[in-house]
């Protein structure tokens, strides 16, 4: 697998119009696989921490991207970094984690983003067992709502997705079904900055 971290300048025009726009976010992003027919599972997370007029982007993903692509026609990139590291899980291990998710119910058919912290909390913890951890720790930093356009055709669609960003301490307890929620991510939303899982050895 492979970990990049894209640095955009902050004040760039490219770059302000990418993060105001979820659906330019993922476009944005999805330039760094244009030479492959299937993308699935590429993963990506806007840290929420800015350092010297910088933005950084993770992006995580089972194929190896190139980002001359994007350098060309972004004219915010600063660097795009890429180390390729091989997740390997044993029972026990505890990890520091961070998390960035669209934590939704269903009702009358339709999704709806949580809103009250403890249901944020809540939404989390009930994954537990599928995902093959217990979480020692944690805490939900509510981030309100992303926005975006989707042009299909002449059609354009209003975009609108709750996120929460998870922080703490979890416990690997099945490496199969954490090695899994690992690489693909957790809940809903995975194309539009949301589920990436991003660990620390405690």
């Amino acid at each position: 697998m492979y970990l990049t971290q894209l640095q955009l300048k902050r004040l760039d025009r490219s770059t302000i119009k990418s993060l105001a726009d979820i659906y330019r976010l993922h476009q944005t992003v999805m330039k760094g696989f244009v030479a492959y027919t299937d993308t699935e599972r590429i993963l990506y997370r806007v840290e929420p921490e800015e350092q010297n007029g910088l933005v950084s982007i993770l992006v995580q993903s089972p194929l190896l991207p190139d980002w001359q692509p994007l350098t060309e026609t972004h004219s915010g990139v600063v660097s795009t970094k890429i180390k390729e590291f091989t997740p390997k899980f044993q029972r026990g291990q505890q990890f520091t984690f961070r998390l960035r998710a669209n934590p939704t119910v269903t009702r009358d058919g339709k999704r709806r983003g949580l809103i009250r912290d403890e249901s944020l909390l809540e939404w989390l913890e009930k994954k537990q067992e599928r995902l093959g951890t217990r979480f020692c720790s944690m805490n939900a930093v509510d981030e309100g709502y992303l926005e975006g356009r989707k042009q299909q055709g002449e059609k354009q669609h209003r975009l609108s997705l709750k996120t929460a960003r998870y922080e703490g301490l979890l416990e690997v307890a099945d490496m199969e079904r954490f090695t899994a929620a690992f690489k693909t991510g957790i809940g809903p939303a995975k194309a539009f900055g949301c589920g990436l899982l991003s660990l620390a050895r405690a």
